[in-house]
């Protein structure tokens, strides 16, 4: 079962240190396979908005991209993704970044156009394992900022426990923060529910099939999608990865 440290943190006033707590899952039974860090920001990685886009009669794979990184200049980027187009705000690796996966971004030229940077995928910003081209951010996102907080992504550690079958109490992150708690001698909390912004009374009829069957009462809540919000939009990373 995978746990986030954050969240742990929500219940208790944990340790923000990722090997101490790792260190006391293991002494209260919970066996810690692996440690991962996740939503570690890319520095040199920026907004940009696309502003324009052109095809080159000898790159048949590749694409130019003009971006801005909201200083009003015109940056050159080749790209080989075919998602994004005009007006798109996608993530810029400007020429001097280390990517997650160590590659170094220089200028480099196809059929000698320089390329000033990189445009990214969620792979390449380590956010994601699976895409289909470019992330493309909010179209109001502000522009030339990291985009890890255009997303919310927050840096965070993941922890993969080995849990036993005679230890369903700690099969959430509530238990497993309350035995944390305990161990490090703080306060159990919970979690810190927001507040529930209740709609006007509806009814809603209910038939019993079978009259002669006992039923003491009939209890339901129903929860519906404000019309404002349009269509439920796809899962944001940070959604993802508190889900």
């Amino acid at each position: 079962m995978r746990v986030l440290l954050s969240i742990l943190r929500e219940f208790a006033d944990l340790p923000n240190d990722a090997d101490l707590v790792a260190t006391a899952l293991n002494s209260l039974g919970m066996a810690v396979e692996s440690i991962e860090e996740v939503g570690i920001p890319v520095p040199g990685v920026v907004t940009a908005r696309i502003v324009r886009t052109e095809r080159h009669p000898d790159a048949d794979k590749v694409t130019r991209c003009f971006v801005d990184t909201g200083d009003g200049r015109e940056m050159h980027v080749w790209c080989g993704a075919t998602n994004m187009g005009a007006g798109d705000v996608v993530p810029l690796a400007t020429i001097g970044t280390t990517m997650p996966d160590g590659r170094g971004i220089a200028r480099r030229g196809i059929l000698g156009i320089d390329s000033e940077g990189m445009l990214c995928s969620p792979i390449e910003l380590g956010i994601s394992t699976e895409s289909s081209g470019l992330l493309i951010l909010p179209p109001n996102s502000p522009l030339g900022v990291d985009p890890f907080v255009v997303l919310g992504i927050e840096h965070d550690v993941v922890f993969d426990l080995d849990l036993t079958r005679n230890r369903p109490e700690c099969w959430g992150h509530a238990g497993v923060a309350r035995d944390l708690a305990a161990h490090f001698h703080v306060a159990y909390r919970g979690p810190r529910l927001s507040s529930v912004k209740h709609g006007d009374a509806r009814s809603i009829p209910v038939t019993l099939s079978d009259p002669s069957r006992f039923c003491d009462g009939v209890v339901g809540r129903g929860c519906h999608f404000l019309p404002e919000l349009g269509a439920v939009a796809p899962r944001t990373p940070w959604n993802a990865k508190h889900q």
